[in-house]
């Protein structure tokens, strides 16, 4: 009976134990229910510049292009130049069939020298008579004939003189030249072909600037001015930002599309963009400089629905911001106001400070005082 009284005593005392170490097993593990610590990635708020763009696409175009025609229709007999040559304004590109213009030429010249020899003469006699009919030694009837035939004489002078200046006008323009500082493009004649004034002989570009035409939205219109700075990415040089300006925006509005046709220049001295290519371009509307900034993916966006009475569907959408802040391996949600935003940048305006710590990635796994363990620090 002994025995069996200390057999049960033995049982209850065990039993206790097990009782005590499963509620110890338990407060353990609540208190590791209540501790779990999440992984995060955070980053530290500095200052920094922002900017605000607005984007389009153009075509790269030449900044001038001239079609360079030959005004006589006649054959090409001298070839200058050809495409991808690099040309100065009033360079001769080509010569065109001008033995006939050069004769026509020789021909003034020498008409131009009998009409001022018999002008002379004339003149001479004119100065003789005038003295004689001042004395009254001659009739008026032969002042009036010297005088007459004078001014005969001047007048073939002068026709002459136009003449002969026809015919050097006719001379240059057989000597097709570049009207602009320029690339040659395209040449269309060869040596032998017969020009006409509707065809152009040479193309040339100016490519020491390039220019991109956009239209810009109406509503965008006033957003967009004159000398504004402009970044162009080209497919031809991938990862590559080419920086240029606002050049011009048209006066007008287009009454079928809304838009206004604005030009943007870019410098291309090393001749490297090409026209013709593709362009896709943003331009900086507005610009905050050393402003607190994050990055834009460590913003989390709640949308909530705001009924502001009367009809049912009177009501507007809020969207708040927020970002976690880490203080002492804890991570707590802040409301935070923002401004400018521009491709992962976001300005601040309220709800942080300059060195603060934020949570970049893992942001969405926690909750407002939420133990996290940080594994990076970077952007």
């Amino acid at each position: 009976m002994k025995r069996k009284y200390q057999h049960l005593i033995i049982m209850a005392f065990l039993g206790v134990i097990l009782m005590f170490n499963n509620c110890e097993k338990s407060k353990a593990n609540k208190i590791t229910e209540e501790k779990e610590i999440f992984p995060v990635r955070v980053t530290t708020v500095e200052k920094g510049n922002v900017e605000s763009k607005t984007a389009y696409l153009g075509n790269l175009e030449a900044y001038k292009q001239v079609q360079v025609y030959s005004t006589i229709p006649t054959r090409i007999t001298e070839l200058k130049v050809d495409v991808n040559d690099l040309v100065n304004a009033g360079d001769v590109l080509a010569v065109v069939e001008n033995l006939k213009i050069r004769q026509g030429l020789l021909q003034s010249e020498a008409g131009l020298k009998s009409a001022q020899a018999q002008y002379e003469n004339i003149a001479t006699e004119w100065q003789r008579i005038q003295k004689l009919f001042e004395q009254n030694a001659v009739s008026k009837s032969q002042y009036d004939g010297i005088k007459t035939q004078k001014e005969a004489a001047e007048a073939m002078v002068n026709q002459a003189k136009a003449g002969m200046k026809s015919a050097k006008e006719q001379l240059n323009d057989s000597f097709i030249k570049a009207p602009i500082t320029g690339i040659i493009s395209a040449r269309n004649f060869n040596i032998g072909d017969q020009t006409t004034p509707q065809f152009p002989v040479f193309t040339v570009v100016q490519m020491n600037k390039i220019k991109i035409m956009i239209d810009i939205v109406e509503a965008q219109i006033l957003q967009i001015q004159p000398n504004q700075k402009v970044y162009i990415k080209v497919d031809t040089y991938p990862g590559e930002v080419f920086v240029g300006k606002v050049d011009k925006k048209y006066p007008t509005i287009n009454p079928m599309t809304r838009t206004v046709k604005c030009e943007i220049v870019i410098d291309n001295s090393d001749l490297r963009l090409k026209p013709g290519g593709f362009a896709r371009v943003e331009i900086v509307v507005d610009q905050h400089e050393n402003v607190l900034i994050v990055p834009k993916h460590a913003i989390i966006e709640k949308t909530s629905l705001e009924y502001l009475g009367g009809e049912i569907r009177n009501n507007r959408i809020i969207i708040n911001k927020y970002v976690f802040v880490v203080q002492d391996s804890m991570a707590f949600m802040r409301e935070i106001q923002t401004g400018l935003d521009s491709d992962n940048r976001v300005e601040v305006l309220t709800g942080l400070t300059q060195g603060e710590t934020i949570v970049t990635i893992g942001q969405f796994d926690i909750s407002d005082s939420t133990w996290v363990n940080i594994v990076e620090e970077g952007k």
